[in-house]
């Protein structure tokens, strides 16, 4: 081509404006803020699945050893097992208060090699967390007494079941109505026909303070007892004869 000569413009390129650059600017930025506000909105939501998958699992957890306790309540004044009262002012809790009876029940062994037999004394109570970061309510402990033969009197191990309680309730059913105490000692019947478990859970929602005319989350455990139970009046008999 002769250096005079100019080119043609049909085979000039054509790059962007500066015009066309700023609205793809725009439009990409549109978009990935429209992208990050649904990945974090679904990463808020995985977070609040586990959350309550996990405290469910918990929950599950604690009324299953509650459920299984009860099931495998004794007889009183057995060998091993001591009466059942509802009233246990007796119990020895580090700054918390005892709810519910002191029962024996057969849910003390683990294997083969334990060194303690299947009974247990078992009891239950509430105490403030120990946790900073709770949401509130109280601890539901359970203190257990493996070695009843002990010459000395043991130390109770204290097991943590289930936070954000905010009251715990046993009631025992007679065979005609619920009862709020029980003591086998004075009964004609040893133990109740079933001991009903009412758990009332602290408000989850912790970003706005607590509404008390709000319904907090309840359950109620019905646990009946299969066991043969004795009377006081047969025991009465047997001894005077």
């Amino acid at each position: 081509m002769h250096p005079d000569q100019e080119p043609d413009r049909s085979e000039k390129r054509h790059g962007f404006t500066l015009i066309e650059l700023l609205l793809s600017i725009s439009i990409f930025a549109v978009v990935l803020v429209a992208a990050n506000g649904i990945l974090f909105g679904v990463l808020r939501l995985r977070n609040k699945t586990m959350d309550r998958l996990a405290k469910s699992a918990v929950f599950e957890r604690a009324t299953g050893v509650i459920i299984k306790d009860l099931s495998g309540i004794m007889l009183p004044n057995g060998k091993l097992s001591g009466s059942l009262q509802s009233e246990n002012d007796s119990l020895d809790v580090n700054q918390g208060k005892a709810i519910g009876p002191i029962f024996y029940t057969n849910t003390g062994l683990i294997d083969e090699r334990s060194p303690w037999s299947e009974i247990q004394k078992v009891a239950y109570y509430l105490r403030p967390p120990t946790n900073f970061v709770s949401n509130g309510g109280l601890d539901l402990i359970r203190t257990v007494t493996r070695n009843l033969l002990s010459p000395m009197q043991e130390q109770p191990e204290d097991q943590w079941l289930l936070g954000g309680v905010e009251t715990l309730v046993f009631s025992y059913y007679d065979a005609n109505q619920w009862r709020s105490l029980w003591n086998s000692t004075n009964e004609v019947s040893v133990l109740p026909k079933a001991i009903k478990v009412e758990i009332l859970l602290v408000q989850e929602n912790t970003e706005q303070p607590r509404n008390l005319t709000q319904q907090m989350q309840s359950l109620q455990l019905v646990v009946p007892l299969l066991v043969a139970a004795q009377t006081n009046l047969t025991q009465t008999t047997e001894t005077q004869l």
